[in-house]
């Protein structure tokens, strides 16, 4: 295919948008295009179905909102040749109405490619999240499933597909020379896509997450509702396979081995390594709970110091009032005993006596 547009005060990147009949989830898309960091950058967004408000079409200063309707029959990947069509950047990025860029992706993304002569492609890694239908009609983030972010490996590709398209970009040119997306296929018409335009040029990764790929979980993503082992799937793998069977040789089929391999490796010792981190959790877990109970026990002892002190305490008070009820009693007495008549007459006569006895 071969671009006709006027390149004249071209942006620096396009990103196609496509979107079908999902105003809300096409919402969020555009906003995270509006929060990059990255400016320079015009959006051709390709409508294969559904009215589109006006409201969310209102671009950020300098930042272009094209919008293509397509005619039916259209479908996703026609919707992707027609984005192409239009596009005028040195650059192609790849955004669905329901997944994101995070603020940095093109920003990341244009940083490398502007700066390497040797790699005219690049992708992130994308985080794929599970979206919850709510009882409100709307989705809401949940769980994350997965991150996309693994080093490339052009033999590897030839086999199964790694990068998200949501997370790559691309020199324009060379999609115009790959000849586009195959409209045949409308499933893994991206995969074909990246085998044929990883013959033209070297991919490189990029490690930061700059993207989410949202996976519904009511069967709405065309990966949900045709899944791996699908019979559909099957059937566009094999016409896949057959496609680039040419491509494969005993060379890839050995670096997809090894590959298979490092990965059985990997989990291995992931496995290996949470299963010491478990361990290493119970002990800790035994350890606090053993000093828990140290402490309860600690606790209850001090708690029953303090409960007998209190006991003695109240005894002593106890005993401190009535012995000063006894003091006070016999106070009493002796005064009594001085104001008394016969005590005043007695005491001379006794003091005498003494006196005598001398």
């Amino acid at each position: 295919m071969r671009s006709v547009v006027d390149q004249a005060g071209a942006p620096r990147v396009s990103v196609l948008l496509r979107t079908k009949d999902r105003p809300g989830l096409l919402a969020e898309a555009l906003d995270s295009l509006r929060a990059q960091t990255f400016s320079d950058f015009e959006t051709v967004l390709v409508n294969d179905g559904g009215p589109i408000p006006a409201a969310l079409l209102e671009p950020a200063p300098g930042r272009a909102i094209t919008v293509l309707a397509l005619p039916a029959p259209g479908g996703r990947t026609r919707a992707l040749n027609t984005g192409l069509s239009a596009a005028r950047g040195t650059y192609v990025a790849y955004l669905d109405d329901d997944d994101l860029y995070l603020p940095a992706h093109l920003e990341t993304l244009t940083r490398f490619l502007d700066g390497s002569d040797e790699y005219g492609a690049a992708y992130t890694s994308v985080r794929q999240i599970e979206q919850v239908l709510g009882d409100d009609g709307r989705y809401r983030d949940g769980r994350e499933i997965t991150v996309y972010g693994r080093p490339f490996d052009a033999a590897r590709l030839l086999y199964k597909n790694d990068i998200p398209l949501v997370g790559f970009a691309h020199r324009r040119a060379l999609a115009e020379e790959a000849g586009g997306f195959d409209e045949t296929f409308d499933q893994f018409e991206d995969w074909d896509f990246l085998i044929r335009l990883s013959a033209r040029t070297r991919f490189h990764h990029l490690p930061s997450i700059t993207a989410v790929y949202r996976l519904r979980n009511d069967a709405s993503n065309i990966t949900a509702a045709q899944p791996w082992h699908s019979a559909d799937a099957q059937t566009g793998r094999r016409r896949l396979f057959e496609k680039h069977a040419a491509r494969r040789s005993a060379s890839t089929e050995l670096a997809l081995v090894d590959s298979l391999e490092s990965d059985t490796y990997a989990l291995r010792d992931a496995a290996a390594a949470s299963r010491a981190e478990g361990e290493t959790l119970r002990a800790g877990l035994a350890a606090a709970t053993a000093r828990e109970a140290e402490l309860r026990a600690s606790r209850d002892h001090a708690a029953r110091q303090t409960e007998e002190s209190a006991t003695r305490e109240q005894a002593l008070a106890a005993e401190n009032v009535r012995l000063q009820a006894e003091v006070t009693r016999l106070f009493a007495t002796v005064d009594a005993m001085n104001r008394s008549l016969a005590w005043r007459l007695f005491t001379p006569w006794w003091k005498l006596k003494e006196l005598l006895k001398r």
